[in-house]
């Protein structure tokens, strides 16, 4: 389902859409070994999580590949809001992602009306 009005906009800073780029794919590698079972919410988290992953990544090329002056502000990712709750499912397991967790959590605070973040 399409909840527009529930959409989120994060500011990264140069070098951390990266950072939270490998830090996505460490987690999901690590949950898709054949030891790990990992949650049914978490499972249901792999389609919107591959889909920050890859705009990430996209973002991460863009700026290994940048000639000339790093822009002033910050690089703004749009997320959905299932795509927020997934992150925020990872963030315990993959904490080498840096500030970019704090951006993200900072941004749940404003769905805390509409999505129930509790993992009991």
């Amino acid at each position: 389902m399409r909840l527009p009005h529930l959409d989120q906009r994060i500011h990264l800073p140069w070098g951390e859409a990266g950072q939270l780029a490998q830090a996505i794919e460490w987690v999901l590698c690590r949950q898709l070994e054949p030891p790990a079972r990992p949650t049914l919410a978490l499972v249901l988290s792999f389609g919107p999580l591959y889909r920050v992953r890859g705009r990430l990544l996209a973002r991460h090329w863009v700026e290994q590949h940048h000639v000339g002056e790093r822009p002033r502000r910050p690089w703004r990712l749009s997320l959905r809001y299932e795509e927020v709750a997934a992150l925020l499912l990872i963030w315990e397991q993959a904490p080498a992602a840096g500030g970019a967790w704090g951006e993200i959590q900072r941004v749940s605070l404003n769905l805390t009306r509409y999505v129930d973040f509790d993992k009991r």
